[in-house]
């Protein structure tokens, strides 16, 4: 569920960003910085799990 929503937040930031006339390319790395931070969260969480215990 957690990635759902970085992806519809980088498909806002990417339609901003694309409003705002930063261009496509620029838009484009903003929607991927999200969505992959989104995925580094969650292949993240369960290592740091591990590093706790």
């Amino acid at each position: 569920m957690r990635l759902m929503i970085f992806a519809v937040v980088g498909m806002v930031l990417f339609l901003l960003a694309y409003g705002f006339g930063l261009g496509g390319t620029v838009a484009a790395l903003i929607f991927l910085f999200v969505l992959f931070n989104g995925a580094l969260d969650r292949v993240a969480q369960p290592l740091l799990e591990k590093l706790r215990a």
